[in-house]
């Protein structure tokens, strides 16, 4: 029997998904539940039908799990953008390490039920914990809003608080947000093509106490002085206001230069004893406290010596590069984005290390560079994009041979694919799963690969 939109089903919950969801079998197809948990019996309505899977949503539930909780954020059932914060987090987290586990199976050969595949390291508060917000304007009925959209829709959720922003973020953004409707800012969308703003970037470090705000715009109108001067007027923990001019033919939020409307160029960041600058547009960690338990994790698994020599691939504002230089002879950082490499310079600058190269480019042109030139690594730390590692890239790790690789993922799926093409000169030590994003489907891991 053939499943089609509108069917009711009654269906077991067999497992969760990589986005959070609930994955049944009916009739052995595959069936989709977002919302639904593991050991779950409900009644489904289809709403969608591929060729391979349905995606269905629970119209009753006939056996709830024990793992159910109600979600503490008020707009959970619209923003959608915490896909599992209807799970005890305990439970979430061993989520977590089983889909690294499922990931695995699929994409490669490798007996993964004797593999070490460690307990997700989870935090304590797993609320509040983003220390970097990206908002999207719009003109709603009740005036400009600040909010998210529900995912693969337009359906624009105004959010006056996100449980998952730390509290000073919130402040910061209901702030930017009255004094913009102050000095009568509009939103571009299409109910005011006329206006301006796009969206607001705050970036907040607890350890500094001390922020960043960034307006994301189609021009620069000449009231964003007045906004900026009376935002750092109001609340002191603002050190940056800037704008960038929005790049329609960008994916990123931040594609354009950033210009300084009021304060500094940076913000700053303690990390151990390091005293880190750190640019709007520039990346880092967006949970400061797990990001201090992956690289104390990082920094354990290593076994360096003052001869060995690293490349540092996706390395950021440079904290890596700066960590492992102190063990080392030669650290090489390559990263695309020009802030991120123009401040990781600035923060081995201010730090005193001086065996850093950092090189801007794309790790698949620049990587393969190193290793023609006979520049050997003894490690190699990855952290790249949920893309993964691109062939190019692959090719010089296996032509290279460096004796470890240090594998950080934000995706099971690329990171089993990467292990599978490297397979049969690798072998897997040890994968850490680290809970950077609660109440999300994200999974961070860190895997710690050693040349057969």
């Amino acid at each position: 029997m053939n499943l089609v939109k509108g069917d009711q089903i009654k269906l077991d919950i067999r497992k969760q998904g990589i986005n959070g969801e609930g994955i049944g079998y009916y009739n052995k197809t595959l069936v989709f539940v977002p919302g639904a948990i593991l050991k779950e019996k409900v009644f489904v309505e289809i709403e969608e039908v591929s060729r391979n899977f349905a995606i269905g949503k629970i119209t009753e539930f006939i056996r709830v799990s024990k793992k159910r909780i109600k979600p503490v954020c008020k707009y959970y059932d619209e923003c959608g953008g915490c896909q599992l914060q209807h799970i005890d987090y305990k439970e979430q987290l061993k989520i977590k390490q089983s889909l690294l586990k499922q990931a695995l199976r699929k994409y490669t050969n490798i007996d993964v039920d004797n593999l070490e595949i460690k307990k997700t390291k989870g935090m304590e508060d797993f609320y509040h914990y983003r220390n970097k917000s990206q908002m999207p304007f719009k003109n709603t009925n009740f005036g400009l809003a600040l909010g998210f959209y529900k995912p693969e829709s337009n359906h624009f959720v105004y959010v006056e608080e996100c449980i998952n922003h730390h509290d000073m973020i919130n402040k910061i953004n209901k702030l930017s947000l009255r004094l913009l409707r102050k000095y009568d800012f509009k939103a571009n969308d299409n109910r005011y093509r006329n206006g301006s703003l796009y969206y607001l970037v705050t970036r907040y470090l607890e350890k500094t106490n001390s922020a960043s705000v960034t307006f994301v715009v189609n021009e620069f109108k000449d009231d964003l002085n007045k906004v900026a001067v009376e935002l750092m007027k109001e609340n002191p923990v603002i050190k940056s206001v800037s704008y960038s001019l929005r790049n329609r033919k960008s994916n990123l939020v931040i594609s354009s230069k950033v210009n300084i409307i009021a304060g500094s160029k940076f913000i700053d960041e303690k990390f151990d004893d390091l005293n880190i600058k750190i640019s709007p547009d520039a990346f880092h960690q967006l949970n400061s406290k797990q990001m201090e338990v992956l690289y104390d994790l990082m920094l354990k698994t290593i076994e360096l010596n003052h001869k060995s020599i690293v490349f540092d691939l996706y390395s950021g504002i440079g904290i890596t590069s700066i960590l492992l230089a102190k063990h080392v002879r030669k650290v090489y950082g390559i990263d695309y984005a020009h802030a991120s490499i123009k401040d990781a310079i600035e923060n081995a600058r201010i730090n005193k290390v001086n065996n850093i190269d950092f090189i801007k480019g794309h790790v698949e042109e620049q990587l393969p560079k190193l290793v023609k030139m006979g520049i050997k690594p003894h490690l190699v730390l990855l952290d790249p994009p949920r893309k993964g590692l691109a062939k190019p890239v692959v090719d010089a790790l296996r032509k290279s041979k460096p004796k470890q690789i240090i594998y950080i993922s934000c995706n099971p799926s690329t990171l089993a694919k990467n292990i599978s093409e490297l397979n049969d000169l690798y072998e897997v030590k040890s994968i850490q799963p680290i809970d950077m994003f609660p109440n999300t489907a994200s999974v961070e891991s860190i895997t710690l690969l050693r040349l057969k």
